[in-house]
């Protein structure tokens, strides 16, 4: 069983993303030096023969760079918590003072946060802005 699942493991990926997948840390250190997505291309058609045009191999690189970025940020939300508790809980207070601007300098991971937040201002009354209706201050009423 074990033998069969080890060779299993070996084959090529059956999909155009299983494979972009196998290769990413190849692609990632080939972005990082300034590769172009051309010639990136090319080198997976030529290489690992695998034809893509360059915007499905953007899409796909920003698929993982998401997943990738998403996995980093459930990770730290799940761990500062408990760190800041643990260290709460301990005699070291000066820690959990130092936790806490880190993750308050870090933007929420909410995304109805920036309309909470423009929704949360006062909005802008005409009435207020031209003296309510009235320019000499004469209130008849």
């Amino acid at each position: 069983m074990r033998a069969r699942l080890a060779l299993r493991c070996a084959e090529k990926p059956a999909t155009k993303a299983g494979q972009i997948k196998a290769l990413w840390p190849e692609i990632d250190t080939a972005l990082e030096r300034g590769q172009s997505m051309k010639s990136i291309c090319q080198w997976l058609e030529e290489e690992a023969g695998l034809k893509l045009g360059i915007t499905s191999l953007t899409s796909y690189i920003s698929r993982i760079r998401r997943r990738e970025r998403a996995t980093r940020n459930s990770d730290c939300v799940i761990t500062t918590p408990v760190r800041a508790s643990i260290s709460q809980e301990g005699t070291g207070s000066s820690t959990a003072a130092a936790a806490a601007p880190a993750s308050e300098s870090q933007p929420p991971d909410d995304p109805l946060a920036q309309a909470m937040r423009a929704l949360a201002k006062p909005r802008l009354d005409i009435r207020q802005l031209h003296g309510d209706g009235d320019p000499q201050n004469h209130k008849l009423i």
